[in-house]
């Protein structure tokens, strides 16, 4: 009963496999299985191998261990040893005085980092020498007087130290030397690495190898003025661009604008301390902050309309002159300029000595001692040390990026940069630790800080930081679904005829 139900079913079989055989040549069969298997084998062992390395993402084996020691240790590697060149000019001899103060200066400095507020960030000390100074050394000079005393050389880096001859007697001598060298020479370069001082300076700019300055001259009204502003600059000026030329260089502008008006209230002259915020617009000046890739301080001298001239300044007159922070300068004057008036040298000094002093303090650097030259010493081996610090900060953060972000790409220039800010880090401690040759070391340092923003802001890296795998299916889905497609359908109707031959099969 059942062979008779299924006979049929064999009959009809075979007769399909009769009707493919006579259909195409045995040849014909085998040729279009040869063709599909060959082109599944190029599939599956050169096409699905290619796709998946088309489609890497190149991750380039970033330095992570070191960099992440150094976030951990910042700035363990860097020493700043200073020295001091000690003169006697009496003839006196005073063989135990080198060691004596040695031990004090050492002494005091070990004090100061075993307190938790007065504690140093750095390896810091200072090594008195009694042999002969070079011209950019720092001198201390021993002089017998009326008094003890110290007189700070306002242009170079030589301080005198007055002592008499009871200071002698009594072993004083190494006490004055240490407090003058810590206290007095150095002081505003420890303070600056002291723990309880490491909140940013809101006033002053970050540091930055390149500063534009912007000079302008407002008035409110529209009658033609002028000033010598290049002879002044020259004249006020250019000493202190040549004294910074080591630690940041200057671009300069200069500009006159009319009609700047006040903001005053009710058209009032008044003037108070508290309203200074709301009378003085700059966005209606048209006072671009920064139209560069550096800092840029603005520095205005501001002459009121005749309407409102003279102002009524309801504080001390004399300190017209407004700072703002990481900005710049106004300094805001009472009476208005007469037509065709031209601003000279002489009426242009003191705004200028104002404008050099809010320059300073703009650029970050202390207020004392009175020696330009020590106080620009302090900021400098201060911003190499900042410089390795905001560099490291930068790699790490690039790590924290692409631990974060594993589909994220990592070119080769990104590795390129890392290894040149890593070696600009050690070709600033070289030139910091033994060379000491600060001048290099800031160098260095800037290089370190911009080839880690390099590296951390690299164009090909952020395009494709938010490059999710579902893209990469979306657009090459199109191209592999109608290939795969037909590789696949010949594929089955091969199986199906190899299951017919079999089934045919006597």
């Amino acid at each position: 009963m059942n062979e008779e139900v299924e006979r049929p079913a064999v009959l009809d079989k075979a007769e399909r496999v009769k009707q493919i055989i006579h259909s195409e040549t045995r040849e014909s069969l085998s040729t279009r299985r040869y063709v599909v298997l060959s082109i599944l084998a190029l599939y599956f062992l050169i096409g699905f191998p290619l796709w998946m390395k088309l489609t890497e993402i190149y991750r380039a084996p970033l330095p992570s261990n070191f960099i992440n020691m150094l976030q951990a240790n910042q700035n363990i590697d860097l020493k700043i040893h200073r020295e001091v060149f000690v003169k006697i000019n009496d003839g006196l001899y005073f063989p135990d005085l080198a060691e004596s103060t040695q031990i004090q200066i050492d002494h005091e400095i070990f004090k100061m980092n075993q307190d938790p507020n007065e504690q140093l960030i750095v390896d810091w000390n200072v090594t008195l020498r009694f042999d002969e100074p070079g011209p950019d050394d720092y001198i201390l000079e021993l002089e017998i007087g009326d008094g003890e005393g110290i007189a700070v050389d306002p242009s170079t880096r030589l301080t005198v130290l007055y002592y008499t001859l009871s200071s002698i007697k009594n072993n004083d001598l190494p006490y004055f030397i240490t407090q003058t060298v810590l206290y007095h020479i150095f002081n505003s370069e420890l303070e600056f690495f002291k723990i309880k001082n490491q909140q940013k300076n809101n006033k002053a700019i970050n540091y930055s190898p390149k500063v534009h300055l912007s000079f302008k001259l407002l008035t409110g009204d529209g009658d033609l003025v002028d000033w010598k502003i290049n002879e002044a600059l020259d004249i006020f000026f250019q000493p202190i661009v040549e004294t910074f030329q080591n630690y940041v260089n200057f671009t300069i502008d200069s500009e006159i604008k009319y009609f700047t008006e006040l903001n005053l209230v009710n058209s009032s002259n008044a003037i108070t301390l508290k309203d200074l915020s709301t009378i003085v617009d700059f966005s209606e000046w048209d006072i671009s902050s920064n139209n560069f890739n550096y800092p840029t301080l603005n520095f205005v001298l501001y002459y009121p309309s005749k309407s409102v001239s003279p102002l009524n300044f309801e504080f001390d007159s004399s300190k017209n002159a407004f700072l703002f922070p990481q900005w710049g300068s106004l300094i805001l004057q009472k009476e208005s300029l007469k037509p065709n008036s031209v601003l000279n040298e002489h009426e242009l000094r003191p705004i200028f000595e104002k404008f050099t002093s809010e320059l300073i303090t703009l650029l970050g650097l202390p207020k004392h001692p009175k020696t330009l030259q020590i106080r620009l010493d302090a900021i400098k081996v201060y911003s190499i040390f900042t410089n390795l610090i905001r560099g490291t900060d930068s790699l790490s953060s690039l790590l924290k990026l692409s631990k974060s972000l594993p589909n994220m790409s990592i070119p080769k220039t990104v590795l390129k940069n890392v290894q040149n800010a890593l070696k600009a880090r050690e070709n600033t401690i070289k030139s910091a630790n033994y060379d000491k040759d600060w001048d290099r070391a800031l160098i260095e340092s800037n290089k370190m800080l911009e080839y880690s923003e390099l590296a951390f802001f690299d164009r090909e890296m952020v395009q494709q930081s938010f490059f999710p795998q579902e893209h990469k299916v979306a657009v090459y889905l199109p191209l592999l679904g109608p290939l795969s497609i037909v590789c696949f359908l010949g594929i089955f109707r091969i199986i199906s005829e190899i299951k017919l031959f079999r089934y045919a099969r006597p």
